[in-house]
């Protein structure tokens, strides 16, 4: 089995472990190649709708895993008991819904080992939600996938709120901590166009005088101050 740029970077974190737990799994495609290649012993793999459950049922059936990986239909985090799963991947939603799924699962987020999630949007909100709730993120990436750049965060649960360092706009985490240390040579790419976004917006807003016009450019300077400020980090 062949997974996507995104999906392979996180099984490749993932090695010798009891049990996963894959919420929204969709064709179960992760679970399946995880257990295929004996980097764990079953999973669990879930999903909201019939449409994934029964897909995902066929694959592991097609994949001759069926054995080792139980698909169960349900809300998110709800599907889990405490303890059951050593760790916990939330991929491919954007990060306001990882961030509710979290918040009414938190009891089994903070058993598991270790989570992986990959918003697709907002992730500032899944940064701010971990920090705020005390989990650690303790590992970032960012994949480039078919000529999309996604952020994978990985975290658990510690007590202790890291609050980020990285410059005077750090209250956005509009970008993970740790790419911008390790300067990943995505993270320019991210930026750049972010500010020409943002210079764009500005440059049609300068000759507009409204209250809603003036409140939309104090947000992009804002925006553009912390991502000048990100850029200079990994240059």
């Amino acid at each position: 089995m062949i997974l996507s740029k995104r999906l392979k970077r996180i099984a490749e974190s993932i090695e010798g472990y009891d049990t996963i737990a894959d919420i929204g799994t969709d064709h179960a495609y992760l679970p399946i190649y995880l257990v295929k290649m004996k980097k764990i012993k079953r999973a669990i793999a879930s999903d909201i709708n019939d449409g994934p459950v029964k897909i995902a049922k066929n694959r592991t059936k097609q994949y001759r895993v069926a054995d080792y990986i139980e698909v169960r239909k349900g809300n998110g985090l709800d599907i889990l008991l405490p303890g059951e799963a050593d760790v916990i991947i939330i991929a491919g939603m954007g990060g306001i819904l990882i961030s509710d799924i979290l918040e009414h699962g938190l009891e089994v987020v903070r058993s598991a080992e270790f989570f992986v999630l990959q918003p697709m949007r907002d992730s500032e909100r899944v940064r701010k939600w971990l920090l705020k709730n005390s989990f650690e993120i303790f590992d970032e990436d960012l994949i480039k996938d078919d000529g999309k750049i996604y952020e994978i965060i990985w975290a658990r649960f510690s007590k202790v709120a890291q609050l980020s360092d990285v410059g005077e706009n750090n209250d956005l985490m509009l970008i993970g901590e740790h790419v911008i240390k390790r300067k990943h040579l995505l993270v320019l790419e991210v930026v750049d166009k972010k500010i020409k976004e943002l210079e764009k917006i500005l440059e049609s807003l300068s000759d507009k005088s409204s209250v809603n016009s003036t409140e939309r450019a104090d947000e992009c300077n804002k925006l553009l101050s912390y991502y000048r400020e990100v850029r200079q980090w990994v240059l």
